[in-house]
């Protein structure tokens, strides 16, 4: 029952978190909706090895991204600059909402740790208010334009290009203590963290949405 419900919760968020980088890059969902449960599942099965079966929570963060950023790649054929770009902005975006949520949780005296009643509510509760989100994105039509989808190209790492590539990479190294200080109780620094990481971010991500660089 355990593995269900880990399971279950797991694939859940990890739909969500792919539905949101997808809407909010404008990338095709509909003819996708079958390798996103697939991926999602996958995704689950691999966080229920390592964060149970291997015992490393702590270090879950630093092993997720690049996974996910590979199905994006290699599956959903995103061009791997962009596949980056999307996966650190969802993931971003998706564990500082968590974490807000959890701060709040931890405010009413909750203890957060994994597998539990409270952490569950939580993750579903992040869940939805991700899926939310992604609808409303969609419904309104908003979201950025820039990544060609499916396409192969030369990509020039220069100017908003290369900024935007450092601030990919330094949103993934600032979300790689996301487990430790979320089950430390650290969670109002980790949410100032995450949040300024995807402030910083998605300034550029504007840059690039206005600029001629491709």
């Amino acid at each position: 029952m355990k593995v269900f419900s880990f399971l279950s919760v797991s694939m859940i968020e990890w739909f969500a978190l792919i539905t949101l980088g997808f809407t909010t890059f404008k990338l095709e969902i509909r003819g996708y909706r079958g390798q996103l449960i697939f991926t999602s599942f996958l995704l689950s099965l691999f966080s229920y090895i390592a964060i149970v079966v291997l015992q490393m929570k702590i270090y879950s963060t630093f092993l997720q991204p690049p996974i996910v950023f590979l199905f994006l790649w290699q599956m959903f054929r995103i061009p791997a600059f962009y596949a980056g770009v999307v996966t650190t902005s969802g993931y971003l975006t998706y564990t500082v909402l968590q974490s807000f949520i959890f701060f709040f949780f931890q405010k009413f005296g909750a203890i957060i740790e994994p597998e539990t009643s409270i952490t569950y509510l939580g993750q579903i509760t992040t869940a939805a208010l991700a899926l939310l989100g992604s609808w409303i994105i969609y419904k309104k039509r908003m979201g950025y334009t820039f990544i060609p989808y499916g396409e192969r190209l030369i990509i020039k790492f220069s100017g908003i290009n290369l900024k935007l590539l450092l601030f990919t990479v330094l949103g993934y190294l600032m979300m790689l203590g996301f487990n430790y200080l979320l089950y430390s109780d650290f969670t109002l620094i980790l949410l100032c963290i995450l949040t300024l990481a995807l402030l910083l971010l998605q300034f550029w991500v504007i840059r690039k949405e206005y600029s001629n660089d491709r």
